[in-house]
């Protein structure tokens, strides 16, 4: 996900995937967000994100992750992220029965022909991940920034 300048019509005027101009501080430097191989100091890779949402149930919310979005977009989809993180951890209060998250390091069993995952992401790293792209989302449409989701 990178940050991308808009016009109100979505038309795109800066490719840089920055918030701010060389030799500037990132705004970002001490929020530490996850950034992707090509990602830049303002990116984050959201793909983690999406994959959690993907795992919880959020289908339109993972499908919205892959799309690009203006800044007003942006903002009222991290109030849509935090929204969803809140109403997943009251109905899943009872540690007991909290689905798990997302899996990682696929394998492909070719007898099968499906994906066995080695590990998955707790329910509560899931959470902090969505709530993570929440604040990502925000800060970015609060600087008056668009969102241009790469993948």
């Amino acid at each position: 996900m990178f940050p991308r300048r808009t016009t109100d019509h979505g038309t795109k005027e800066d490719e840089s995937g920055q918030t701010h101009s060389r030799g500037t501080p990132c705004p970002f430097e001490a929020d530490n967000f996850p950034i992707g191989m090509l990602g830049t100091c303002c990116s984050l890779r959201g793909k983690i994100a999406a994959y959690e949402l993907d795992a919880l149930g959020e289908d339109n919310l993972c499908e919205r992750m892959y799309q690009d979005m203006t800044a007003a977009e942006a903002l009222a989809f991290a109030s849509e992220l935090g929204a969803a993180a809140t109403r997943l951890e009251v109905q899943h209060r009872d540690p007991g029965v909290a689905p798990r998250g997302a899996g990682f390091n696929g394998i492909w069993d070719e007898a099968t022909k499906a994906w066995v995952w080695q590990g998955y992401s707790t329910f509560d790293d899931a959470i902090a991940t969505i709530r993570e792209g929440a604040r990502w989302y925000e800060k970015v449409a609060r600087l008056g920034f668009g969102v241009h989701a790469w993948y």
